[in-house]
């Protein structure tokens, strides 16, 4: 569920119309026509919400939904309804219909798929704050940040993981689905996990794949230890023989220490950046992105050539240097849900100026070693979404979401690719414990969304669990081959 910037921004990019302001629309009902994807079978409508439930003769806001219909048209009824989230948060999901009906092909045999633009993007009433371009500078960064919580005021309020599942609720009413069978991935995890804990007897099952569990850690620790396992598992598993992981974390345990004293300026589409500590850290845990190619790149920068690991942080875009990160779509929903939803590191009420000296306070105590082979600052200074980047929110009376249950018990199951260090497999092992029937699979040789690994094995784990209501044969699991290293 880490925020990396070239990855929301693909998903923020694929959502249309572009993100306005928001204003009600003038009368309740049906919503607004909603343009469809070119797909067959695809029926496409929206409903109208409150902006806040609780109030339900107030304000609305349109969501958006579309429906794929299942291929077998012998079959009398569709055997259940997929409602996927592909994360973010803010992705629009509707946008995406076109290669979901392409990935999900073995499933929409006998299953419809619905697919519900979340509240503030796509087709569900934008919302947008002018956070069009990241600062690259942490500092700058969370400033910008509160600017986007100002430019919404409290209307930010609404935007919540909370309120975007009573909208997947009021969406599944209209429609008359029995039940869902729950498809989250990454953020969507976490959404999904919020839909099961506020309509528990809606949830048929739960596909939870590299989740968090509600309660996040904030500190990002067992991202940290999950760079190491990658370099590790990715080093042991090649055949080239030229990989060695321990020598790897070594070698970036140096390079960070001479990066920490002496930064390197590089300059990207003509701006200046620099590759320093923080930056090589974000380059890490972006590592399943190009897990790869970095032992190489790691190994020429030991020998001081810096060009490789430099082009690595061009496509990673990490926290550092003085320039602004690439432009992207305005990310202001994206930064409204993390500041409203998850867990922060300092008393939410203070004042901006105590939430600081809380935090300063916490990290000097914290110790290096589960971020080895980098400090507790430069790594946690590399999420969008972790450490302080919610301290000068403005909102000291917002809404806090629940970390406890309870939760359905129905049959979940939960997948974590073991060379993923945008979210641990650990933190999706916490996710899974939520439910009291969870199965947690570990896919090898994949990195984050493992089932889109190439082989197909996980994607078809997924599709036999959702078909059959429990775990089957994973024994094609033995057979995903390792990644190349170059």
């Amino acid at each position: 569920m880490r925020f990396l910037i070239p990855a929301i921004a693909a998903l923020a990019a694929a959502a249309s119309p572009a993100a306005a302001d928001f204003t009600a629309p003038p009368a309740a009902g049906l919503g607004a026509q909603v343009e469809c994807p070119p797909v067959a079978r695809i029926e496409c409508g929206s409903v109208q919400v409150p902006l806040f439930h609780e109030r339900p003769d107030g304000r609305t806001i349109d969501v958006a939904y579309a429906r794929i219909r299942h291929r077998d048209t012998s079959l009398p009824a569709a055997r259940g309804t997929v409602a996927i989230n592909p994360g973010g948060p803010g992705a629009a999901t509707i946008p995406q219909a076109q290669a979901y009906d392409t990935d999900l092909a073995d499933l929409l045999r006998d299953h419809d798929l619905l697919l519900i633009d979340v509240r503030g993007a796509g087709q569900s009433s934008p919302i947008g704050c002018g956070f069009t371009q990241v600062p690259s500078r942490r500092e700058a960064f969370t400033r910008a940040i509160a600017a986007c919580g100002r430019t919404l005021g409290t209307r930010a309020r609404a935007f919540t993981s909370a309120e975007t599942a009573d909208d997947f609720e009021a969406v599944r009413v209209h429609l008359g689905i029995p039940r869902l069978d729950l498809f989250g991935q990454s953020y969507g995890s976490y959404l999904m996990t919020v839909y099961a804990q506020r309509h528990p007897t809606s949830v048929r099952s739960i596909v939870l794949s590299s989740g968090d569990p509600l309660d996040v850690d904030m500190w990002a620790r067992s991202n940290a230890g999950a760079v190491r396992l990658a370099f590790r598992r990715v080093c042991a598993r090649s055949t080239t023989g030229t990989c060695d992981g321990r020598r790897t974390l070594r070698r970036l345990r140096r390079l960070a220490r001479r990066l920490h004293a002496d930064p390197i300026p590089y300059r990207h589409g003509g701006e200046r950046r620099l590759l320093d500590d923080t930056a090589l850290a974000g380059i890490a845990a972006g590592a399943d992105v190009q897990i790869g190619l970095l032992p190489a790149r790691i190994r020429a920068a030991a020998r001081g050539d810096m060009r490789p690991l430099i082009e690595a942080a061009r496509l990673i875009g990490p926290f550092s240097g003085s320039a602004a990160q690439d432009p992207a779509p305005d990310q202001g929903l994206t930064f409204t849900v993390v500041c409203n939803d998850y867990p922060t590191l300092w008393d939410r009420r203070a004042r901006v100026r105590v939430r600081l000296r809380q935090f300063a306070a916490r990290l000097a105590r914290r110790s290096n070693r589960p971020y080895r082979p980098f400090s507790a600052r430069a790594y946690t200074a590399t999420f969008g979404d972790r450490g302080d980047a919610c301290i000068r929110w403005p909102d000291r009376r917002g809404p806090v979401q629940s970390t406890s249950g309870p939760f359905p018990d129905v049959p979940v199951l939960a997948l974590a690719g073991d060379l993923d260090t945008n979210v641990a497999a650990r933190a999706t092992r916490r996710a899974a414990a939520q439910f009291a029937n969870a199965q947690f699979v570990e896919i090898p040789n994949a990195g984050h969304g493992p089932e889109a690994e190439p082989s197909g094995c996980a994607a078809s784990i997924v599709f036999d669990f959702v078909r059959n209501q429990r775990l089957g044969d994973t024994g094609c699991l033995a057979n995903i081959p390792p990644v190349r290293v170059g």
